[in-house]
């Protein structure tokens, strides 16, 4: 097994796709193939060596580093099934597009559509992403169907709309329509959220350390008897981002049930501290 850097040497004059920068496959490749690799850009081609400097290390498992701001590089980690890639700087849109397996990290911020039907794998982000993480492409009827996302800083509009299952961690603030039309998984946000929150969701779990400026008159307060859920929720929260430790040593929080426009089987849980 191989571990490819790649450090940027120049920046393209427009956007460039990244699908097929994948830790396992260019890790078969000889040094020569890696450089003349040819990426689809708007309009135009480039290969890799226009792009990037190359070095290859040993590893134990297939790894890829992307180093330098890449946010005119879309799509990072599209696919991804096996194997970690990194990358220190920021990213452009659609990181983790459709991941199935394996890593990505993104140190700095990255675009819209982050983590977008996701089916399995994780992707951890160091600062911020934009609207639509978690979420389904545009005319799509599901979301994230698997996996864990976790922000460190804040999330864009329309964060986890249309999840379907896996987990979602946002460390800052979510904008508005975050978990919009849910049907299941876990939603963590730990700042501020915008408006419309849950709207249109009808099932999963949405877990708030600050009570929202506004609960839309579709939920309703009330629900006991889900002690042991909370114990084994706040454990694994913990596990996954240090941040959500403190629900541990919480109240049981207040629970709210809808959206009763829809099916109405959600919940909001928001932490008593």
């Amino acid at each position: 097994m191989s571990a490819i850097t790649l450090r940027v040497k120049s920046a393209p004059g427009f956007r460039v796709d990244a699908s097929k920068l994948l830790p396992c496959a260019l890790g078969r490749l000889e040094d020569s193939e890696v450089a003349g690799f040819i990426l689809q850009g708007h309009g135009e081609q480039c290969a890799i060596a226009d792009l990037f400097d190359i070095s290859r290390t040993q590893s134990e498992a297939p790894t890829l580093r992307i180093e330098g701001d890449v946010a005119w590089l879309d799509r990072i980690g599209a696919s991804l099934d096996a194997g970690s890639l990194f990358v220190h700087g920021e990213a452009g849109d659609y990181a983790g597009i459709g991941m199935s397996g394996g890593e990505l990290h993104i140190d700095g911020n990255a675009g819209r559509f982050t983590a977008c039907e996701m089916q399995g794998g994780r992707v951890i982000v160091g600062g911020s992403v934009g609207d639509f993480a978690a979420g389904a492409l545009p005319g799509d009827m599901e979301g994230m169907r698997g996996g864990v996302l976790i922000v460190h800083g804040d999330a864009g509009a329309r964060l986890a709309d249309r999840m379907r299952r896996g987990t979602v961690l946002i460390g800052g603030n979510a904008g508005d329509f975050a978990a919009s039309r849910l049907v299941a998984g876990t939603v963590c946000i730990a700042g501020e959220t915008g408006a419309h929150l849950g709207y249109g969701m009808r099932r999963g779990t949405v877990v708030l350390l600050k009570a929202p400026r506004r609960i839309e008159p579709t939920f309703v307060e009330g629900g006991r008897g889900f002690d042991v859920f909370w114990r084994l929720l706040t454990r694994t929260l913990a596990r996954e981002m240090p941040l959500f430790a403190t629900l541990a040593d919480s109240m049981m929080p207040t629970r709210y049930a809808g959206d009763l426009a829809v099916d109405g089987r959600g919940e909001l849980l928001i932490a008593n501290s």
